[in-house]
């Protein structure tokens, strides 16, 4: 029997589980990512794309696969299998004397395992070398102690072994995965970054990471409140036998709790999406996170309030079927505005007539053409904070909605 049909029948369905979870986790947790790349870049390569959503995929897959799956059947497995610690730094060599090439598969497969971590913590988080040494020790002593106390106590017994040789192997693939991110730096330095640049013409991955992270502040806005909205109701208000409540000399039903919280969420997306933006230069709190305005090209007077009234419409119309509980609606309105932004490279806003586009689209793949602008992963370009300062830096910029 082949060592992964044993592994297989052992984890069983847990296995199963976690292989069919890890792949959508990780692109999940690959979004807060991709924010700190635009927040540090101000572009997104689609090499840096893949590449942070398989390290994501990494990473919980090393968590995942070396706690998570365990044994079917623990009073049977516990019944049976008594592993006690291995705490000689040198066992290895008798592994090897006895096991032949299976041990030293074994001890190089702990080696490439860590591989990419001391990568990453090198090549995109820029640490140096104790750092690298550090990190790459603990996290190898953090997994084996897990699995020492059966996931903190979770699984009856030990189902995995202890063995320092396993932190020490794990530790030189850190060290390795450092050396191999150093001689990338030599081959493929990191390129400088324009702090003061906005990208005025933000590709569709660009827009989702910037709207996800506005969502989240949206949320953060009005949830707490309404909480405390509803928990004061119930707190002050007297409930009446019809399931009314009476408060003063007012009977209100509960659902028209559900009408308060969803003003309140509607006006936190008012300000969150429409006012921050339009007095910010087209920037939302995501946006100057990400260094991205949503205003594509220069508009005044009424071409500046249509523009901000479609795209209130479209995206408020969706927020406020989600908070209706409309899902099947708000499904269908964000699935046809992200279909129509795959295919016009837009969004349906910026129609809206304009001043000159504040960029162009570009072509994946490149880092900059002759005039400057640095390309962006999903196809758009920034331009250089010289080329907007010579605009006089009123791309988008107001100090009141109708002004700029």
């Amino acid at each position: 029997m082949s060592i992964v049909t044993l592994y297989a029948k052992t984890f069983g369905t847990p296995l199963l589980i976690a292989l069919l979870l890890w792949p959508f986790i990780s692109a999940f947790l690959t979004l807060p990512i991709l924010a700190l790349l635009y927040h540090h870049e101000h572009r997104l390569r689609l090499a840096s794309t893949i590449g942070s959503y398989l390290s994501v995929l990494y990473v919980v897959g090393l968590l995942t696969f070396t706690q998570y799956p365990m044994p079917d059947k623990p009073d049977r497995y516990c019944a049976t299998h008594h592993l006690s610690p291995q705490l000689n730094p040198l066992e290895f060599i008798q592994d090897v004397a006895t096991g032949g090439v299976s041990a030293v598969m074994q001890l190089l497969l702990n080696i490439v395992l860590f591989m990419p971590l001391g990568f990453l913590l090198m090549r995109f988080l820029r640490r140096n070398i104790g750092h690298t040494v550090i990190v790459g020790f603990l996290l190898s002593l953090a997994i084996e102690l897990t699995q020492l106390s059966g996931f903190l106590g979770i699984y009856p017994c030990s189902y995995r072994q202890f063995d320092v040789d396993d932190l020490l192997t794990n530790t030189l693939g850190a060290l390795v995965g450092y050396g191999i991110a150093k001689l990338c730096d030599r081959r493929w330095p990191p390129k400088p970054v324009d702090r003061a640049e906005i990208n005025h013409r933000p590709g569709i991955v660009h827009r989702g990471v910037t709207f996800a992270i506005d969502m989240i502040m949206v949320i953060l806005g009005y949830y707490p409140l309404g909480i405390i909205v509803v928990w004061l109701f119930h707190a002050i208000a007297k409930p009446l036998p019809d399931g009314t409540f009476q408060l003063a000399s007012v009977v209100i039903h509960v659902e028209s709790l559900n009408t308060i919280v969803t003003v309140l969420g509607m006006a936190s997306f008012l300000i969150f999406e429409l006012w921050i933006p339009a007095t910010h230069r087209g920037q939302t709190l995501g946006g100057m996170f990400t260094h991205m305005s949503m205003e594509t090209r220069e508009r005044h007077g009424w071409q500046r309030v249509l523009f901000y009234a479609i795209r209130t419409t479209i995206i408020g119309g969706w927020f406020l079927l989600t908070l209706l509980q409309k899902d099947t609606h708000s499904g269908l309105l964000i699935i046809a505005v992200v279909v129509f932004a795959l295919i016009f490279k837009q969004m349906p806003w910026d129609y809206v007539p304009g001043n000159a586009e504040s960029g162009r689209v570009g072509t994946d793949g490149d880092d900059a053409d002759n005039a400057g602008r640095v390309n962006d992963a999903d196809g758009a370009q920034t331009l250089p904070a010289v080329h907007n300062r010579q605009n006089g830096g009123q791309i988008g910029d107001t100090s009141t909605f109708f002004k700029q």
